[in-house]
């Protein structure tokens, strides 16, 4: 990964969901940390498919949430994505990571099922089937779990973050890609947690240089979409379907995210037999909106 990022120290031990300690309190977690770690991580471990796991039964079910029917679309769009959902593999620690979060944080867990799904159709629109989709979209079910680590009151909370609390959320991607890294070297879903909250520039961590994975582009726009359609502490209502996309296009405009990954999600959306490449962004925008929305830090008086 041929990047410069400042890292973090880390405020406590950092333990995998099996128990295992993967860094000590007061560690600098940053890129030679973690290319360390993914150098450690072990070999030749046996790796299960999703399909084999508790996880199937949730990510079939998520395929009929109200929020995602648009996307999903009919049999023959569902099916495909269906497919490289259900071909995903980790080793067990991997899904221990997602047992965890299914346990200890419903509203992530159910995050991390969307993303995947959302980040399987949009992968096979643009992709087919070209060989590693699977890799791809399994690191979009996981891109999220640093926040697991990442203390509740955070997670849960109703009002705008204070500044110190927006810096120590800042932290997760970090923890992410340690965590991942540890069990699975480096991989497409270690540069996926590290990097899915970049935006460009606009967001974190801070770097400087070029990601290395086009399919980064997708999985952010993905994982965004995915949120803004959940309920969310932080808001009274989510996004509807078109309001996310209102929501993506703006910012896709500002330049946070790749203005082609938004126009793929568009034409997922719609069902569109035309090429994504020539799909014109909406130019009005009709969608709901909530008028209460406490994300992120409190705007300047």
């Amino acid at each position: 990964m041929e990047l410069s990022l400042s890292g973090t120290v880390l405020t406590k031990d950092l333990y995998a969901a099996d128990g295992r300690l993967i860094a000590s309190r007061g560690e600098v977690v940053d890129l030679d940390s973690l290319k360390e770690t993914a150098a450690r991580a072990p070999r030749g471990v046996r790796e299960r498919p999703l399909f084999e796991t508790t996880h199937a039964e949730e990510v079939l079910a998520a395929f009929d949430a109200p929020p995602l029917q648009h996307l999903v679309g009919p049999e023959e769009r569902r099916a495909p994505a269906a497919d490289a959902l259900a071909e995903v593999r980790f080793p067990q620690t991997v899904w221990d990571e997602l047992d965890a979060l299914r346990r200890e944080d419903g509203p992530r867990y159910q995050h991390a099922i969307w993303t995947a799904i959302v980040s399987a159709r949009l992968f096979r629109d643009a992709l087919g089937t070209a060989p590693g989709v699977a890799r791809l979209v399994g690191g979009a079910l996981v891109h999220d779990i640093g926040m697991r680590h990442v203390g509740s009151r955070l997670r849960f909370k109703r009002d705008h973050l204070t500044r110190a609390e927006a810096l120590a959320l800042e932290d997760h991607p970090l923890v992410g890609a340690l965590v991942l890294a540890s069990a699975l070297g480096d991989t497409p879903a270690v540069h996926f947690a590290l990097l899915h909250h970049t935006r460009a520039g606009f967001g974190y961590p801070r770097l400087q240089g070029r990601p290395p994975l086009r399919g980064l582009d997708l999985i952010s726009v993905a994982s965004a979409f995915a949120a803004l359609v959940s309920p969310r502490s932080y808001r009274q209502q989510p996004y509807n379907p078109r309001g996310a996309i209102d929501q993506l296009t703006d910012e896709a405009a500002a330049g946070h995210f790749d203005v082609r990954a938004v126009r793929i999600l568009i034409h997922c959306l719609r069902n569109s037999a035309e090429r994504f490449e020539s799909l014109p962004l909406p130019a009005k925008q009709t969608g709901f909106r909530p008028p209460v929305n406490h994300h992120g830090v409190a705007p300047a008086a």
